[in-house]
């Protein structure tokens, strides 16, 4: 029995490879219907070297100050059914990604020049995970996990992530909380902010109500 259930998973190996092999890549036609497995291949006697290269757009930095781009399957094709994306955060001296989460996507980080201070809280008990990263250092950030990153100096730092998820999701705390029309009675009882401090954030985050 043992040598049938070897040569049985032998054979699930041998098969799976093969299918691997024989599909190298697939490079997404965006003109196709998206599936929850990607998008269709383009026909490879059209794809070039091209296809398989990237650079990042340059973005503007926000309120925050610092920008992101984006090298997600609607930009970068060649992600097509890999279950991965790419970003580029470029933050400003001092500048702060505030408190966030992705609720579909664990984050890595990819410490660039500089000195960036990156943590998590856990949703089970609250405990705060916090490191000072410099460049080449690679930090985790598991799935659906508040955290955020802080520029130390005075000079532009730049570092890239990769996500599990070709489109992750992304809930900004100060934007759900300020920037849109929650009511800000419910925001001060929610929060226990005092309801001035609550207004004054929302005019900082162009919120209502």
């Amino acid at each position: 029995m043992i040598h049938v259930l070897f040569f049985l998973f032998a054979s699930f190996l041998i098969s799976t490879n093969s299918h691997v092999s024989a599909i190298e890549f697939c490079i997404a036609d965006l003109k196709g219907a998206e599936t929850p497995a990607g998008y269709p291949c383009k026909p490879p006697t059209t794809v070039t070297v091209d296809d398989f290269v990237y650079k990042f757009t340059k973005a503007t930095p926000n309120i925050f100050n610092f920008s992101f781009s984006t090298a997600f399957i609607d930009q970068f094709p060649a992600l097509n059914g890999l279950g991965f994306s790419i970003g580029q955060a470029e933050l400003e001296g001092g500048a702060v990604i505030p408190l966030h989460a992705h609720p579909d996507a664990t984050e890595i980080i990819i410490g660039g020049p500089g000195s960036v201070t990156a943590g998590f809280i856990t949703s089970t008990d609250n405990k705060v995970f916090v490191k000072t990263l410099s460049e080449g250092n690679i930090f985790v950030i598991p799935r659906g996990l508040l955290h955020f990153v802080i520029n130390n100096g005075k000079e532009k730092s730049i570092g890239n992530v990769i996500f599990t998820s070709v489109r992750p999701s992304v809930q900004l705390l100060d934007l759900a909380l300020f920037g849109n029309n929650f009511d800000s009675a419910l925001v001060s009882k929610t929060t226990f902010l005092d309801p001035e401090q609550v207004k004054k954030l929302k005019g900082v985050f162009k919120g209502s109500g």
